[in-house]
């Protein structure tokens, strides 16, 4: 004979830990529906804020560039004085964009053509810490490693050549690097060093005509 279903009084069903665990979340949200509301309310904002950000970022990236694209058209006019300011107030205006470091690479050569080797060396080195590899960078390179010499930092030279040569860069501008390096290093009597990176350099299959003569004229002076 079946035995009649015991009733289960509320009591007993608030002693079952997940039935009771259900419960707790239900009063906790009831009591505290404003305090989420809240949360829920910030998070939007804060979406939304976002976006924003993202919106008004992506205009200054194209406000900059917009900015840059008259600065260099100033310099490849050779109306430098022009592009100097151009350049400087993009540094100003658009900090913290890919374009205002390309202005400091630029501002860098201008300094440098001027002779003003200390803000040459500034404008570059800030240039070329926060680049990614690209068409400047051999020109930075050379550059500072040129201000060195000036400044008979002959070791610095070398080191910035290194670092060029570290960068992976194409073919022919590591050779340049190498060759450059090669001439300090004949200045400084170390004719061994540069006959061994010489005679590498010479044994390349296709080296270009201006690089091979580059290197059989360095090997004249030693």
């Amino acid at each position: 004979m079946l035995k009649p279903q015991r009733k289960i009084i509320r009591k007993e069903i608030k002693r079952d830990p997940f039935l009771e665990t259900i419960d707790k979340i239900e009063y906790n949200f009831e009591q505290n529906r404003k305090t989420y509301l809240y949360i829920a309310l910030g998070l939007i904002a804060v979406i939304i804020s976002g976006n924003f950000l993202l919106n008004k970022q992506s205009q200054k990236d194209i406000d900059s560039n917009s900015a840059l694209g008259i600065a260099l058209v100033a310099f490849d006019n050779e109306d430098y004085e022009n592009a100097k300011f151009q350049f400087e107030t993009i540094l100003s205006d658009f900090s913290g964009t890919n374009s205002s470091n390309i202005a400091n690479y630029y501002l860098g050569k201008i300094s440098f053509e001027n002779n003003d080797l200390t803000k040459a060396e500034s404008y570059l080195n800030e240039y070329l810490n926060n680049s990614e590899p690209d068409i400047l960078i051999p020109g930075t390179i050379k550059i500072l490693s040129n201000i060195a010499l000036k400044n008979n930092e002959f070791d610095k030279a070398i080191k910035l050549l290194d670092r060029g040569l570290r960068l992976g860069l194409d073919n022919n501008i590591s050779n340049e690097f190498k060759l450059l390096k090669v001439s300090i290093l004949i200045e400084q009597d170390k004719i061994e060093i540069s006959q061994n990176i010489l005679n590498e350099i010479l044994l390349e299959k296709k080296l270009p005509i201006h690089l091979k003569q580059r290197s059989e004229e360095l090997i004249g002076m030693m």
